[in-house]
């Protein structure tokens, strides 16, 4: 296990500071990468792979080669990879450290309050799938492609930055697991099955093609905030995958927009030959689907969710990262350029911001407050598993403008009580005679 490892301890050039994360194969670690000159020096985040995955030989091989294969993806929504090595026996990499959650998490927190807003789930897809092309489009030298697959496209895998940015994490690991003895392999696959695309729970050789059938579970469960496949017990799963009935999301939602569903079930086709055979024409589809809705999804809009749904965790994470700063550096001051000194993640809710980031293209207005989506008429679930209404109303309440002066109903109302009055004065003036 990695429980030995703890703050200050060294792998490579980095100098760990702190923990936030711990899942069956591997420990997540906030860390300072020491450069030669103290004003290069960065955080990055470190994953340290439980030790008694090093007893796995083939696993060790395969984990180093594929980590420094995807080292070569350069893409604003994949997180980058910094380096890689085994230290006493500890196998582990650097990366990009991204400061906000897994969109696993965003999930969980926002289903407390209200649904991800569709259109903000349509843009995470289609910023994940430009990042899935770009690694799926890896080449060698002489141009010939290098193949790459992700294999465990989940919301756990991708990751919401505080700024709205979205980021796949964890290329080339799965493929790497898909190595480790059955013995060993029993807890780091837990919960990932009903992600899979049916030919990788057939055990079949896979392609870009099984990324995409996982990513369209993933915007299918979005949008409906309905789970696709989850069985009583992981055998279950796998054969829901392999055979399970894929409902319209239609069924689910009345009002679910037939140009979205179209693209969801071309994602989730079980014939790989009949699906999206690339991830950037899911992306195209999917930006293509707002531009004819005249909807505009700007990255404040996911910036202002990440606020309202988790700034306060995220902002207690930023205090620790500074105390733990502090406390390496021998008491002195954090430096100040090591992290984020921007205040938009006060959680006292006292701050009206621009929350919602979605506006017509024809007529675009700010949307301020404390409403997580700035969309009055829209109602969602509370929970999980309950079907979404969040499109009911939306290109209305976007798209068209809003009648000004008198409504008909005022009109009448008006008309009515002055006839009122003059059926009083009348009844007045007879009594008088």
């Amino acid at each position: 296990m990695t429980e030995d490892l703890k703050q200050g301890s060294k792998l490579g050039d980095n100098e760990l500071m702190l923990r936030i994360g711990r899942g069956g194969m591997a420990t997540v670690w906030v860390a300072r990468e020491r450069a030669k000159d103290p004003k290069d020096d960065r955080l990055v985040a470190v994953k340290a792979m439980l030790i008694e995955l090093a007893d796995e030989a083939e696993f060790v091989t395969m984990f180093l080669d594929e980590v420094r294969l995807v080292r070569a993806i350069k893409h604003p929504n994949v997180v980058e990879i910094y380096d890689v090595g085994d230290a006493d026996g500890v196998m582990w990499m650097s990366m990009e450290w991204v400061e906000g959650e897994s969109l696993h998490t965003v999930i969980a927190e926002a289903g407390k309050r209200r649904a991800i807003p569709a259109e903000l789930a349509v843009k995470i897809i289609a910023d994940a799938a430009s990042g899935l092309h770009a690694a799926h489009e890896l080449r060698d030298l002489d141009g010939s492609p290098r193949g790459v697959v992700h294999r465990d496209v989940s919301p756990h895998n991708i990751l919401i930055g505080t700024n709205g940015t979205v980021k796949l994490v964890d290329f080339g690991v799965a493929k790497a697991v898909g190595r480790i003895s059955e013995a060993t392999r029993a807890g780091q696959l837990k919960g990932k099955f009903g992600y899979m695309s049916p030919e990788q729970a057939l055990g079949k050789a896979v392609d870009r093609r099984s990324d995409i059938f996982s990513l369209g579970i993933v915007l299918f469960e979005l949008t409906t905030s309905r789970r696709l496949f989850r069985g009583e017990h992981d055998i279950d799963t796998l054969k829901l995958v392999i055979g399970g009935p894929i409902p319209k999301p239609t069924s689910i939602d009345p009002k679910y927009p037939v140009g979205l569903e179209r693209i969801v079930l071309k994602a989730l086709e079980r014939n790989a030959d009949a699906r999206y055979q690339s991830a950037q024409a899911l992306a195209e589809d999917l930006r293509a689907y707002l531009k004819s809705e005249r909807i505009v999804v700007a990255q404040s809009g996911l910036a202002g969710l990440m606020k309202r749904v988790l700034g306060e965790r995220i902002e207690q994470r930023r205090k620790a990262v500074r105390a733990a700063l502090k406390a390496l550096g021998s008491g002195q001051a954090a430096p100040t350029d090591l992290l984020s000194n921007e205040l938009a993640f006060t959680p006292t809710g006292k701050d009206r911001i621009t929350v919602s980031g979605v506006s017509s293209v024809s007529q675009v207005s700010s949307v301020t407050g404390s409403n997580l989506s700035g969309l009055s008429n829209i109602t969602s679930p509370s929970t999980v598993g309950r079907p979404s209404s969040s499109f009911s109303g939306l290109r209305r309440e976007l798209s068209q403008p809003q009648p000004s002066g008198l409504s008909a109903g005022s009109i009448i109302g008006y008309a009515i009580g002055a006839l009122g009055l003059l059926v009083a004065l009348f009844v007045l003036l007879f009594m008088r005679h």
